[in-house]
């Protein structure tokens, strides 16, 4: 988090800093620039070489490799960024021109300190030789690029404009950060109370003590929470503890809340006919002769079947002759049913914002099941209606839910026990405050027409009806799942 990144402003620089031990030594008497020094001995004496080279330290302890750093590191400070806010486009000061070779580096930045009328002060650590040769460059740039070429760094305090090594740079820095974390190390500590209002103490403390990296409070710094009164009890440094107390006020905040309605609606519809025919002898004497029926007399049996628990409807004819001995029996039987019907379902729930809701209603259904070593006992099943939902208000006032919506019921009774008959839609979507989108459906549709009749009579024109049954079915079913958020306002 940024608070724990965050410390107190860094003492100030002291006048003297141990920085040797962190540059190379020389053998050559040091040789600083100072903005409107003259040379003593004429122009041409200041582009002298030193006659000696730089000799080599003792070999530096080894040190274990540096990290990546966490974030990006600060651009090196330039003074063409300084003048002209880092855009390229804009002035970087009066062209310069410059022919040089071999010449001493601290004369050069004396030369660039009278040209520019700044106050230069170059580190005894610089030494090399440099050849330039620039026609008409702005003196800013001119200046940056000699100082990226040669590995050097500048410091700005006010009109006075300090140039060393960027090792030695570095050492300073390391000095000053490390003399602030003793300065720390030694603070006395604060401590102050908070009343928090909307979220749970308990939460708040854990946040602060995360570990590693996301821990907020400094090494010294504790945190005590009262889950009664929900007061939060932190001691720590008082830089630190305004920190806390900023990311406290950010955090105390009344959490919005989302009202979410499902409308979850089945619809069925189905229609059956059927269509049949009886045809029986029977006897008018004790000895009949010729054809002679079945059981009852029957020929055929093509009479229509029962729908739903109700027989068809029946219209019989008797044909007979003066000197027949058989009554010709013909039975006509129909039946028809229709049906339409619609089940509602509207669960609702009221949560806040990213947090979790359910609300379930429904019939635990028990049923025969093996619980080990061959042993079988009751078990339960759930056939329930359920609707799980997580919303996330949008800044635009928008609302995105994680929808698990389920809408069970029971099925066919079987040997083990009821079946159960599931719709399940689990998704993810945005809507409008007060918006309602269907999230999902199921559409089912189921023709049958199935014919039984005697061969070749059943299809002989016009009366091939009286030799066969006719069956024909037909059923539809539709799901379709609604869903509307609303937006609780506050207060």
């Amino acid at each position: 988090m940024a608070a724990q990144n965050a410390v107190p402003p860094l003492p100030p620089i002291p006048d003297t800093l141990p920085t040797d031990q962190f540059a190379v030594d020389t053998s050559v008497p040091p040789m600083p620039a100072v903005s409107g020094a003259e040379s003593p001995a004429g122009p041409d004496s200041a582009w002298l070489a030193p006659a000696d080279k730089p000799s080599q330290t003792a070999a530096a302890p080894e040190t274990p490799a540096l990290e990546g750093p966490p974030v990006p590191l600060p651009p090196v400070e330039r003074l063409s960024k300084a003048e002209s806010g880092g855009n390229p486009a804009t002035d970087d000061g009066k062209p310069i021109t410059l022919h040089l070779k071999n010449a001493d580096l601290g004369a050069v930045l004396n030369t660039f300190a009278k040209f520019s009328g700044l106050n230069v002060v170059a580190s005894e650590k610089i030494r090399g030789l440099v050849s330039l040769n620039l026609i008409d460059v702005p003196w800013r740039r001119a200046f940056d690029t000699l100082l990226e070429v040669h590995g050097l760094a500048m410091e700005r305090h006010g009109d006075v404009i300090w140039v060393a090594p960027l090792a030695e740079l570095a050492a300073r820095e390391k000095l000053r950060f490390e003399a602030h974390a003793r300065a720390a190390d030694l603070e006395p500590l604060g401590s102050r109370t908070f009343l928090l209002r909307y979220p749970r103490a308990d939460d708040v403390r854990k946040l602060l003590t995360g570990s590693g990296s996301q821990r907020v409070l400094s090494k010294r710094g504790s945190v005590m929470a009262d889950s009664r009164t929900n007061l939060l009890f932190v001691t720590d440094l008082e830089a630190r503890i305004a920190q806390i107390a900023d990311l406290i006020a950010r955090i105390d905040k009344p959490t919005p809340q989302v009202m979410i309605e499902a409308r979850i609606v089945e619809g069925e519809a189905g229609f059956s006919r059927n269509l049949g025919v009886k045809v029986s002898l029977t006897a008018t004497g004790d000895s009949p002769r010729g054809i002679v029926g079945g059981k009852e007399g029957a020929v055929y049996d093509l009479s229509a079947r029962p729908i739903a628990g109700f027989d068809a409807a029946t219209a019989g004819l008797t044909l007979f002759a003066a000197q027949a001995t058989r009554l010709l029996n013909v039975e006509l039987s129909a039946l028809e049913a229709e049906g339409r019907g619609q089940i509602v379902s509207s669960p609702r729930v009221v949560t806040a914002d990213r947090v979790k809701a359910l609300v379930e209603q429904g019939t635990e259904l028990p049923y025969q099941a093996k619980v080990g070593n061959g042993v079988s006992g009751v078990q339960f099943r759930r056939a329930a209606l359920k609707l799980e939902v997580e919303p996330q208000i949008t800044p635009h006032g928008r609302v995105i839910l994680d929808l698990d919506v389920s809408k069970d019921s029971v099925g066919e009774q079987t040997a083990a026990g009821p079946a159960i008959n599931t719709k399940h839609v689990q998704t993810r979507v945005e809507v409008e405050d007060g918006g309602t989108v269907a999230i999902g459906g199921i559409y089912s549709a189921d023709e049958r027409n199935d014919v039984t009749g005697v061969p070749l009579l059943s299809k002989v024109p016009l009366i091939g009806w009286l030799f066969r049954h006719d069956a024909r079915r037909t059923a539809r079913s539709e799901l379709v799942i609604f869903i509307t958020p609303h937006i609780v306002p506050s207060g």
